[in-house]
């Protein structure tokens, strides 16, 4: 007896390779879960022609039941265990033997109608009607009636040995329909001003959660303020007023004859001219400091330009000229910081405070464990800023600096709560006889709607539930009936798997210890579609971001329980199709 471990990986052409290779007439494979051999009936029917071909006798030894399904379907012998293969080829070694051989034949005699009989090692299959006389044993001569008593004991033995394994036997795999659940649309509120669950309004406590933020820049000043300065200059006022002095008092206009005007910045008298004998008039001069009337470089005029004097001046026949150019007429322009240049700056401020807070809420540690942030939820209040920018205005300055400090906040939620609502939701919608495929919850969060302190999220979930079977009345249902009734009958719960040893045999065996029911459960991984809007989610886990794997919430109602009293199936009269949560009465 030779066993061959194969690997995941290992093509049917290793498989049989190990099958040419084996130098063993009795030779056992085994497999684990996902191996490429068992992926294909015609793999297993392949290995079976083989051993045929080679006189050696083949077995699969794999713990999944669908494997053994599949294992089965080809004609060849299949074992859960490496233990359970070896003590069944110790069982034959010992049949071969002789002594078990006899004790089976013997049992093959007392098997009960309707049974497939048991083929002896003559090759005869004995078949019979009732319970046949077994004259009783001639006594020895010279052989203790202990030694007699023990070997009737280990003969007995090897008899209920022989018949656990050997004995006709079914091996059913149920796999359990899942129906859908959903999908089921509700609104869960997420509430700052709450602090318990309500699932009556499906609102879940939220939590306004502090993010202090900064920023700062500097800006340019925009606006512009014009600096003029004035021109100055002297000018001399010309006097031939022979009778009396004349004063000119401050502020005393003269111009150029283009118009550029000075004004005197003090008085001055021009003394009376004087007068020769000969009548001879010399003509007084007096000097008189002047400013531009209007700043700027067009004061800036050269020698001899002021010519013009007032009336008040001129009846005296007095003239004026500057000797010399006007000089110091100025015109500059500064950078001024207007309000546009604040109410800009202020902008970009609160625009450089946003994205410190989304830094903010994406950094480690911003969310506590456990809880969900939504991001949308996010404000930022009042800033406070040094300089006050009220202050700045009018200033001359090509920039300014502005640091501004406020709080950011955020909307935070176990949404573990709102799982909470979902799986009693998908609970609730358990039909009567079903049970909720706890693993099989699955929700969709969508993005989520701001309403002030508390805000709004669509909710979609999805779940699946199977008939509620009770594997004992099953097998007192199924027993002692043909395979195809059998099927049809279990059926209605799922897809249904039977095998029989022999496997010519048709009918499933009368002996429940004979009868193997697995029942299977592939509902899907649970899942959770995480919502758009969230971020820096910390799972209690996924999600599926939260009621996936999950037990289901206390409080969900318990299903129905199974009904015990299950009809078995007949012959005559298949059972009706349709699920239930176990078999109906007819």
């Amino acid at each position: 007896m030779a066993i061959y471990y194969l690997d995941v990986d290992d093509e049917i052409t290793s498989a049989a390779a190990r099958l040419r290779d084996s130098s063993d007439s009795r030779i056992a494979l085994v497999l684990s879960s996902g191996s490429r051999v068992a992926t294909s009936r015609i793999n297993f029917r392949l290995l079976a022609r083989e051993a045929k071909r080679r006189n050696k006798r083949l077995a699969i030894i794999a713990a999944d039941p669908s494997v053994q399904s599949v294992a089965r379907s080809a004609e060849l012998p299949v074992y859960s265990n490496v233990s359970e293969y070896e003590r069944a080829e110790a069982v034959v070694a010992a049949h071969n033997a002789g002594p078990v051989g006899d004790a089976l034949d013997e049992l093959a005699l007392t098997v009960g109608p309707g049974t497939p009989g048991y083929i002896g090692r003559s090759g005869a299959t004995r078949v019979t009607s009732g319970r046949p006389a077994v004259a009783p044993a001639p006594a020895r001569k010279g052989l203790p009636r202990g030694v007699l008593l023990v070997s009737s004991l280990l003969l007995v033995a090897a008899i209920a040995v022989a018949g656990f394994f050997f004995l006709p036997g079914t091996n059913v795999v149920l796999t359990l329909r899942e129906d859908p659940i959903g999908p089921i649309t509700l609104n869960v509120t997420v509430d700052t001003a709450v602090t318990t669950v309500n699932t009556q309004s499906d609102t879940v406590p939220g939590q306004s959660k502090a993010f202090p933020v900064e920023a700062s820049n500097t800006f340019d000043a925009t606006g512009e303020k014009s600096v003029d300065t004035p021109a100055t200059g002297t000018v001399t006022f010309t006097s031939p007023y022979f009778t009396d002095a004349v004063t000119i008092v401050a502020g005393t206009v003269v111009s150029t004859p283009a118009g550029v005007s000075f004004a005197t910045t003090s008085a001055v008298t021009a003394p009376k001219a004087s007068i020769s004998s000969s009548f001879l008039v010399t003509p007084s001069t007096v000097n008189a400091p002047v400013k531009a009337v209007k700043s700027g470089v067009s004061g800036n005029v050269p020698a001899g330009a002021i010519t013009v004097a007032p009336p008040a001046v001129k009846k005296f026949a007095i003239s004026v000229k500057n000797k010399a150019e006007t000089s110091g007429g100025t015109h500059t322009v500064e950078p001024l910081i207007q309000q546009s240049d604040i109410d800009g700056a202020q902008a970009g401020i609160k625009s450089l405070l946003q994205q410190s807070l989304d830094e903010s809420l994406q950094s480690d540690g911003a969310v506590p464990t456990g809880m969900t942030l939504f991001p949308d939820s996010a404000k930022i209040g009042d800033s406070t800023c040094a300089p006050d920018p009220a202050g700045l205005v009018g200033t001359t300055a090509p920039t300014f600096d502005l640091d501004c400090k406020a709080t950011g906040t955020a909307i935070v939620a176990d949404m573990s709560k709102v799982l909470e609502i979902a799986g009693r939701r998908a609970a609730a919608a358990v039909k009567s006889g079903y049970t909720l495929v706890a693993s099989s919850v699955s929700t969709a969060i969508g993005k989520a709607v701001i309403h002030g302190s508390s805000l709004s999220v669509p909710v979609v979930i999805t779940a699946g539930e199977v008939p509620i079977v009770d594997v004992d009345e099953l097998r007192a249902a199924i027993k002692g009936k043909s395979i195809d009734t059998a099927r049809t009958f279990l059926s209605q719960f799922g897809q249904v798997d039977i095998s029989a040893w022999p496997d010519w045999g048709s009918t499933v065996s009368g002996f429940d210890f004979r009868i193997d029911i697995k029942v299977v459960d592939i509902s899907p991984a649970p899942s959770q579609t995480p919502s758009p809007t969230s971020r820096k989610t910390v799972p209690p886990p996924t999600a599926r971001p939260d009621v996936t794997n999950k037990p289901e919430p206390s409080g969900t109602p318990e299903p129905t329980p199974a009904p015990t009293d299950t009809p078995a199936p007949t012959d005559t009269a298949p059972p009706t199709e349709g699920p239930s949560a176990s078999p109906s009465p007819s």
